[in-house]
């Protein structure tokens, strides 16, 4: 068994860890949900991507710790996502 906690952490590969290139996060967000609110997938679905009780930013956040503490593995780039991403962040910050 591994020793997650003697390892060094990963910044550089948790930063490439966002919810356009990794499935894992709206998994994790959506099963969280469901198991706090009993409700389904299509409930969980229908508050779309921006409500603030989807948990999709927690559920980054966790996956970002999991790849930069080795439990998980980076996400496989993407390089047509990355470069949107890129574009969108810089939009998002340039406002």
């Amino acid at each position: 068994m591994d020793h997650f906690e003697t390892k060094p952490l990963n910044r550089k590969a948790a930063e490439g860890v966002h919810y356009a290139n990794d499935n894992r996060i709206r998994a994790l967000a959506q099963a969280r949900w469901r198991m706090k609110t009993g409700g389904s997938r299509e409930a969980w679905l229908a508050l779309g991507k921006d409500h603030p009780d989807n948990l999709i930013p927690e559920a980054r956040d966790w996956v970002r710790a999991a790849v930069a503490g080795g439990i998980l593995e980076p996400p496989t780039p993407d390089p047509l996502v990355e470069e949107l991403y890129g574009e969108m962040k810089a939009s998002r910050e340039a406002q």
